[in-house]
């Protein structure tokens, strides 16, 4: 059976109850994250034995990354959401999806 390894984006509180739900499904691995604040980052990582970036983009080029979750404040999830679809992960959305239609049609368009 397939493990699925999975990015998580921003590294808040959010986040770390994604990186626990990750951890607790079978065939699941939390192998990346990523924030701005990269001690942030660096302290999820380190909690669940990731690997940590300062920057999505730098993340979103590991190929071991097959599903990224979406863990940001409402209201930044279009461009990370977009950026995965395009690189071909699969992708998570925390909600809300978005805050605008608009958004969440870019976001859908995306796939």
């Amino acid at each position: 059976m397939k493990t699925w390894n999975f990015g998580v984006v921003g590294a808040g509180l959010i986040a770390d109850f994604h990186a626990r739900a990750i951890r607790d499904i079978p065939n699941a691995r939390f192998v990346a994250c990523c924030d701005k604040l990269v001690d942030k980052a660096q302290a999820l990582a380190g909690k669940y034995g990731a690997k940590a970036f300062g920057s999505f983009e730098e993340m979103l080029k590991s190929k071991d990354i097959d599903i990224v979750t979406i863990a940001t404040p409402s209201g930044l999830h279009m461009e990370p959401t977009v950026a995965a679809a395009k690189a071909g992960k699969h992708v998570i959305c925390e909600k809300p999806v978005e805050i605008t239609l608009e958004r969440i049609d870019a976001m859908i368009a995306a796939h």
